[in-house]
């Protein structure tokens, strides 16, 4: 099944023991495209703390209830290594958390134990790309908003401008991803040319060539022409039932 990002944030998050929070982020590795964690804001019961958990934690999903089940009682996260609120996860922070909560990376291709737990994790060929021309600061040196362990964060991603290799697309206005393996498969974007009404697109994350970070520019391996062919969807309920009917 499919699911926008936007919808999941802001679902209730349930410990053994009650509620904890709301998941208000995603941090997403900028490799692949994985969700590796959800950030629960916890203010209410433990201030000033972000309280990471992978999806890997999440054993139910009640979509109609918004909200989702962990298999942690409150003791034990509130016991957990501290991260900041106003702090990105850093390396050392992360190496140090899974430790406490006994987790590997929760990568897709993780080894699986009978108890559905990681045991380790295998390398795979990267799915190919058409090869892009570099755009400017397509590699610039990371920023603040990056962990330096490969995660950046979704609701700082929306927004980003896209541009095909001959000009602009449009915005980011949301992402989908598989509620399954939790990866975001596309991307939605919003173009700038019609102002009466939303023409969205959707563009397979493999489609991404370079990612700007610092200037927030995306840069797609399409063309303006190509993208014209298509027909927009107008509303997003469309664009889920549609990637639905076609699996």
């Amino acid at each position: 099944m499919y699911n926008y990002t936007s919808q999941i944030k802001n679902y209730n998050i349930h410990a053994t023991d009650g509620e904890m929070g709301k998941i208000k982020d995603l941090y997403i590795d900028d490799k692949n495209w994985e969700i590796r964690y959800a950030i629960v804001d916890t203010r209410k019961w433990l201030p000033g703390r972000k309280v990471l958990l992978p999806p890997s934690t999440f054993t139910a999903i009640h979509e109609e209830e918004e909200s989702v089940d962990v298999e942690y009682d409150k003791d034990t996260v509130r016991n957990s290594p501290p991260v900041p609120e106003n702090e990105d996860l850093s390396s050392d922070q992360e190496s140090t958390l899974m430790d406490y909560f006994g987790w590997n990376t929760y990568r897709s291709n993780a080894l699986l134990g009978p108890d559905g737990k990681p045991l380790g994790t295998f390398e795979h060929d990267s799915m190919l790309q058409d090869n892009v021309p570099e755009e400017p600061h397509a590699h610039r040196p990371i920023d603040g908003h990056r962990t330096g362990n490969g995660l950046r964060s979704e609701d700082e991603t929306i927004g980003f401008k896209v541009h095909a290799k001959d000009g602009k697309i449009g915005k980011i206005t949301d992402m989908i991803y598989d509620t399954e393996h939790w990866e975001i498969k596309y991307i939605v974007v919003k173009t700038s040319d019609n102002f009466t009404e939303d023409e969205l697109y959707i563009y397979r994350t493999e489609q991404i060539g370079t990612v700007d970070w610092f200037e927030k520019d995306l840069y797609i391996n399409d063309s303006v022409a190509g993208i014209s062919s298509n027909k927009p969807f107008t509303d997003k309920k469309d664009i889920i039932a549609s990637l639905s009917y076609a699996r």
